[in-house]
């Protein structure tokens, strides 16, 4: 009969044979025989943690190894594989020691001395693993491993300039190493290299095409390029891979709301909220997508839940504003659109100012200094709150960008006005002008509840736009400009405003809107007169396919959006103005005219979540592009008001 000496050495050979050939369990299966006839037996302990860490059991790899590091106290091997286990626990300063212990023992092995930069990034100590890994390669100048990692770690320091080209140094060592190509990729995609990033994403995919994260990243570039339908396309092939993938269902969701396919998008997201219940995010993006289908209290609740999950998310209230704007819950909106991205970060860029959100305790004869914010348009917006003040007996000074300077100088309702070059005049209240339609309500709110209420709060809830006047030179020159293009009627036109995607470097995405060229010019096709492009940029293919589909020139006069004095003029004399919500779009109501607006889905709240008006904009026409994302009936309706003008002059 075997002795129980020979009978371990059955089984810890047999295991290593099973080892050998890849059966990792049943060699786990050997080793465990062994160690239940020797059960402190420092080999049969270390291959069993050294199976157990390959069959993913970091803990039982971790017992078992640091017994057996007890009686091999030199073996390196041994120790690295412990800390291998440690690192995979997140045992980071464990998984360090571990590793330089192994790296003393055998200072030629280059994964010790990787695997102890690794612990130190994990533990944040991001410049003593830079260090380290800059020590490596230029020791081990032909190993790939080490360039890829101390791409990571400058990565993960935000230098990415610099670790595209380590991951460079690492493709070109190694060029079928996918995770290089992946990484790459993103530190491109960091840099808002948009094309290279894709370029990079896709090589990761054709080296290995079940690398989920190069997926996920080509979904997230083409998104920011703006390549809705290629993202699309990769997104649906994510959720049919992993139909209960939270994050495969939100980003399909995602790339379906920015193409105005806001219907089938609720449905991404409310699927994604169900897969993640306690998610916030989940339940914000699932309430942002119900109030752009116009399902307001049912996104509200929503809101509710995501706040509940976290009720610190300044992001949630913010969206949440939208909704309740979007819905006419003027105050309530207001109340929340504090929590604006612009607000807090000019709020502390102009901290020194001390902006607030509250006017004195009374308005007559006190200083009011107000702050721009956000775009051009933003600013005439909000300016339409102004002459409330005024009327209040309050003297308004309004630091404007310096493109509205002159045209704001002959507004009525503004005493003084800073282009912010200068220093500001002192006030008894400080505050951003995105802030004033607030700080009214509070105000009146106050005086309602005194004993003798203040006939002078009687404002309107929705004011009409700031009046704006034009230059009377400039009027007669651009009549002059309008005629030598051809006859009347005119009509001008704009097909995208805002920021496009891949010009976009926040970390949230900005407004963009945008229709297209052939099929906005083919609801102008039969309108008579002459066009005139006000888009701001255009670029030459665009104005050339616009009068190819239009079947007549279209006159450039993007020139001048340079000079809004221009602009206004140019506003002033055009018979129709059809176009996306822009700068301009604001210009012509202050003007007091009517336009004819094109609105994506989802509707920004400006313009309400349904109708063909909106409060702020009582004179224009609102065409909504269906929830389906299709223009179709939108530009039929604007195709048939417009030809209505034509028989009933005056008529809307």
């Amino acid at each position: 009969m075997p002795s129980a000496k020979h009978l371990l050495k059955r089984h810890i050979e047999a295991g290593l044979r099973k080892h050998e050939h890849g059966q990792i369990e049943a060699a786990a299966a050997a080793y465990r025989q062994a160690l239940a006839l020797a059960p402190a037996n420092p080999q049969a302990l270390h291959l069993l943690g050294t199976a157990e860490l390959q069959l993913g059991n970091a803990q039982d790899a971790a017992h078992h190894l640091e017994r057996a590091a007890q009686a091999m106290l030199d073996h390196p091997g041994l120790l690295g594989n412990l800390a291998q286990a440690y690192f995979t626990l997140g045992r980071f300063a464990d998984a360090h020691e571990a590793f330089r212990k192994a790296s003393q023992l055998d200072p030629r092995q280059v994964r010790f001395q990787m695997g102890m930069a690794n612990a130190l990034a994990m533990q944040g100590r991001f410049d003593a693993a830079e260090t380290r890994l800059r020590s490596i390669v230029e020791r081990h100048p032909r190993e790939f491993l080490p360039w890829f990692n101390l791409g990571n770690v400058l990565r993960d320091q935000g230098k990415h300039a610099d670790a595209l080209d380590c991951y460079g140094k690492a493709i070109e060592l190694q060029p079928r190493f996918a995770g290089a190509h992946n990484n790459l990729g993103s530190a491109l995609h960091s840099l808002f290299r948009f094309d290279a990033a894709e370029t990079a994403y896709r090589a990761c995919l054709a080296l290995d095409p079940d690398h989920v994260q190069a997926k996920y990243n080509l979904a997230s570039v083409t998104m920011d390029a703006g390549k809705f339908q290629e993202a699309e396309s990769v997104c649906r092939e994510l959720v049919a891979r992993a139909p209960e993938d939270t994050v495969a269902c939100a980003f399909l969701g995602a790339v379906l709301f920015h193409q105005g396919k806001t219907r089938e998008a609720l449905q991404c997201h409310r699927r994604a909220a169900e897969l993640a219940p306690h998610d916030a995010r989940a339940a914000e993006t699932l309430a942002s997508a119900l109030a752009g289908t116009g399902r307001i209290d049912e996104a509200l609740t929503e809101f509710a839940r995501a706040l509940a999950l976290d009720p610190a998310s300044d992001s949630a209230r913010c969206s949440r504003s939208g909704a309740l704007l979007a819905a006419g819950r003027f105050a309530e909106g207001w109340g929340d659109y504090r929590y604006r991205e612009a607000s807090k970060i000019i709020g502390e860029k102009l901290a020194q100012l001390k902006p607030t959100r509250f006017l004195p305790a009374e308005l007559i004869g006190s200083t009011i200094l107000l702050l721009r914010e956000q775009g051009l348009g933003d600013e005439l917006f909000f300016l339409r709150f102004a002459p409330v003040l005024r009327s209040a007996e309050a003297r308004v000074t309004y630091c404007s960008d310096p493109k509205l300077r002159r045209l704001l100088a002959r507004a009525d309702c503004l005493d003084a006005i800073s282009d912010g070059s200068a220093d500001l005049p002192q006030a008894d209240s400080v505050m951003l002008i995105g802030d004033l339609p607030h700080a009214l309500n509070e105000y009146a709110r106050r005086k309602r509840a005194d004993d003798a209420p203040d006939p002078s709060t009687a404002w309107p809830e929705t004011p009409p736009p700031l009046a704006l006047t034009p230059e009377p030179a400039r009027v007669d020159a651009m009549r002059q400009r309008l005629r030598q293009a051809g006859d009347a009627p005119y009509i001008g036109i704009s097909w995208r405003g805002g920021i496009p995607p891949r010009e976009q470097s926040g970390s949230g995405w900005n407004l963009f809107k945008t229709i297209d060229l052939e099929k906005l010019a083919g609801a102008l096709r039969t309108f008579p007169g002459t066009i005139v492009a006000l888009q701001r940029n255009p670029t030459r293919a665009e104005i050339d396919a616009f009068s190819l589909a239009l079947g007549r020139p279209v006159h450039d006069f993007s020139a001048a959006n340079e000079d809004l004095e221009d602009m206004l003029a140019l506003l002033a004399l055009i018979d129709e103005y059809v176009g996306v919500s822009n700068t301009n779009m604001h210009l012509r109501a202050g003007l007091g005219k009517s336009a004819r607006v094109l609105v994506p889905q989802p509707a920004e709240w400006r313009w309400m979540v349904s109708g063909n008006r909106s409060p702020w904009f009582a004179d224009f026409s609102v065409y909504r592009q269906s929830s389906e994302g299709d223009w179709t009936e939108a530009l039929a309706s604007l195709a048939h008001d417009l030809q209505a003008t034509l028989r009933n002059p005056g008529a809307d």
